[in-house]
């Protein structure tokens, strides 16, 4: 999986790209959001457009994630998860107690 890095607004916005499952990857995720966090900035936007498969491990970190963005008095966002992932994303029931943007003027709102 590729991790790229901007910003959107006060936010930071990480594109996720490709598959969702190795440890490596879950490693460069979490060392990204701690980054964030420990340099006061634990709003971030998880841009899942390009992202095409999460398994089960990768959506426990996305909950962990969440809780320490939550926790230094951010939040995280999922942001646009392409169909495949959405699913998985209903399923679980992450998208009851974890925002998720389907579009920019939910993305806009969330951020708020």
């Amino acid at each position: 999986m590729d991790i790229l890095s901007g910003t959107s607004g006060n936010f930071r916005k990480l594109i996720l790209a490709g598959q969702f499952w190795e440890r490596d990857d879950m490693d460069a995720l979490e060392e990204y959001i701690d980054v964030c966090i420990r340099v006061g900035k634990p709003d971030v936007i998880l841009d899942l457009n390009r992202l095409t498969f999460i398994n089960s491990l990768a959506l426990g970190l996305l909950v962990k994630l969440h809780t320490l963005c939550k926790s230094a008095g951010g939040k995280l966002i999922l942001f646009h998860p392409q169909s495949s992932v959405k699913e998985v994303i209903e399923i679980t029931g992450l998208a009851s107690f974890m925002p998720v943007a389907n579009n920019e003027t939910e993305l806009d709102s969330a951020m708020q």
